[in-house]
């Protein structure tokens, strides 16, 4: 697990005076990009010819974040195969714990002269399984949730 911490910033509130959305990509993005750095996938890997594009994101809010405070975020590797990975991410306040957001994203593997989908190089995808397996025991929350007036709350 990857963990990324900040401090709240007024510039990061919208008009009901709470995190704008955009805020929140941002925040998961940051956290995603050091948990990437951390698992090899820094400058040397695009030098190398290789690189993480990202296929999807799905944001689940759940409580409003107000200036002042600040957050944590914890990454993990949900799952994963040659030429793919999904992180969640959880973002808790850090003044009382409590859950803020979920987020959920699938990144791949591009070769930057192909610009197609490629396995992994045999040293990153152990350093992923390696990471994925290391990871605590708490199940993640709100995994799998999609935008549906029939998908109900999401898990507090």
């Amino acid at each position: 697990m990857f963990i990324y911490r900040c401090h709240v910033q007024a510039s990061w509130l919208d008009a009901n005076r709470h995190m704008s959305a955009r805020s929140y990509l941002d925040v998961f993005s940051d956290a995603g990009v050091l948990a990437l750095r951390e698992l090899g996938f820094g400058p040397p890997y695009l030098k190398g010819g290789h690189s993480i594009f990202t296929g999807d994101f799905h944001i689940t809010y759940v409580r409003e974040i107000r200036a002042g405070g600040s957050l944590t975020v914890a990454t993990r590797i949900l799952d994963l195969d040659s030429k793919r990975f999904v992180f969640h991410q959880e973002m808790t306040g850090d003044s009382n714990g409590a859950l803020a957001a979920t987020a959920e994203h699938l990144q791949l593997n591009v070769g930057v002269a192909s610009r197609k989908v490629e396995p992994f190089l045999p040293e990153i995808f152990e350093r992923l399984r390696g990471a994925r397996h290391g990871q605590g025991a708490s199940p993640p929350r709100n995994v799998g949730r999609a935008a549906s007036l029939m998908a109900g709350a999401p898990t507090r």
